[in-house]
This record gives C-alpha cells, structure tokens and sequence, in this order.
C-alpha cells in the first residue's frame, strides 16, 4: 500500500485554517454575527469585490460559468415551479424559497445538460466529513445543497446556504466564514488531496432576500473572500436565477497545487 506523505506546508496551512475555525467559532460567545473589516483583518482575512457578468478581472478564479446558447431562462413553466414571497411569514423561510426554486431549476438543467452531471455530483449533507454547518436558533443559518467533483479529481467545492441575516456590502456573516473553513478543512484532510494546496469554494449565500456569491481559498496566508453585490430576489429575478445557474453548473477551473496559491 502506498505511503502517502503530507509536506511540512501543507500541514502548517491546515493547522492556520484549524485555528482561524476556532476564533471563528468563538466569536458566537461575543454574540458577534457580522463581521467588519477590522475583525477580518485580525483574522487574517482578505475581501475583494467579484463579479459574475463578464467582467474578466473580477471574475471566479477557481470556477467558470457554463456556456451554452441554448441555455434556458429560469422561467416558471420550464422550472415548472411558482416563485411566490408574499406567502411568506418568517424571514427565515426566504431563503429556503429560493432554495427550493433554485434547485429545481438546476435539476431540470442537470437533466437537459448530461455533461453537468459527468462533472459535479451530491450527497447528503451530512455524508460530507466538513462538521457542523448549521445553526438552528437565532438567527439561524445552514448549508442546504453541496456539489463535489465527480470521482473527487479536483478538490473544488460549491455549497448554497441560508442565514437569517441582512446584511451590507462591508460586512461578512460569521456563518459565512465558519462555512467555508469547515469546508476548506474537510477537504483538505482528504488524502486523496494531498498534494493541493487549495480547496476553493463558490458559496451561494441566500440571505434572506438578497444572496450573493462568494469565491473563497486559502493562498497559505490569508483566507481570501471575493464576494458580489447583493442581488435582489424579493421578487422573481430571472436575471438573477440565470446567472447563478450558469456558475453553479460550471466547471472547477485552476491550479489548487503550492504553484496555485503563489500565482
């Protein structure tokens, strides 16, 4: 059976991702929930603007979209799904609706499109080995769909979560960061992974009624945290759904070895 040897860096990387889990982690004992840059900045944390319309300087470094000119427009009767807030009693449920008509719009895309599925597949939640990724009281926030590299071939990660908060441009939600690093981690203790340096993760962030996206990785010094605008869903946003299908679906591009995160 083969030995399979970890490199003195790769080891000192996931002990600095461990131990910013845990002052993450701890930061609930404060009631802090939202964090600003001078929090970031103590947790070695980097935030850059990105941007999913083309703008190539902005765009994910470690994903790409999917590009197909007959890629169908998230519309109700294709969906075969009604996107209704006004039914809506908690906040709480605003992101699970999203949720509820993204994915469906993504499994009908799935089956249209068989070369997605020859790239990404899912499990359950919890069959992942990446911890807790939830919190059940408030303000709640939970990790609803993951998507993982077929045959784990590359270490790319896509997750859509919920929080049960608003929240500004400036600002990152604890729950947020904790679950891109737990993720980070769980990936990075895989074996068959040794030799990347990189996990990246394009989180889908559904808060409340204005989600983002966020590109994440470590480049052995800081996390680093791309995140778009908030988009608006208060209502249907086609456009909106649109572009995040063409993300969601797209292919792990970029090099996740020590060469990657001195680039």
């Amino acid at each position: 059976m083969e030995h399979i040897t970890e490199s003195p860096e790769r080891y000192n990387l996931r002990k600095a991702l461990t131990l910013m889990e845990r002052d993450i982690k701890r930061l609930e004992d404060t009631g802090t929930h939202t964090l600003g840059q001078s929090t970031l900045k103590r947790q070695k944390i980097r935030t850059l603007p990105l941007s999913l319309d083309g703008n190539d300087s902005l765009m994910p470094r470690f994903f790409a979209p999917f590009k197909s000119p007959n890629f169908p427009e998230p519309t109700e009767e294709y969906v075969d799904r009604e996107y209704n807030t006004s039914r809506i009693t908690l906040s709480s449920e605003y992101g699970r609706l999203i949720n509820i008509y993204f994915s469906t719009y993504i499994r009908r895309l799935m089956s249209d499109f068989p070369e997605i599925r020859q790239t990404w597949s899912s499990n359950q939640i919890g069959d992942y080995n990446f911890g807790d990724l939830y919190r059940s009281f408030e303000p709640e926030f939970g990790t609803l769909l993951i998507f993982h590299v077929v045959n784990g071939v590359k270490p790319h990660i896509k997750c859509i979560m919920h929080n049960d908060l608003e929240v500004d441009d400036d600002h990152l939600l604890r729950g947020e960061v904790l679950t891109i690093v737990r993720i980070m981690l769980g990936q990075l203790k895989q074996k068959v992974y040794v030799n990347d340096m990189v996990a990246p993760v394009l989180l889908f962030s559904l808060n409340r009624r204005h989600p983002r996206v966020i590109e994440a990785y470590f480049d052995g010094y800081e996390l680093v945290i791309r995140y778009t605008k908030a988009y608006d869903f208060t209502f249907m946003n086609a456009a909106g759904f649109k572009i995040f299908a063409q993300w969601w679906v797209g292919n792990p591009v970029g090099d996740t070895s020590k060469r990657g995160i001195r680039a």
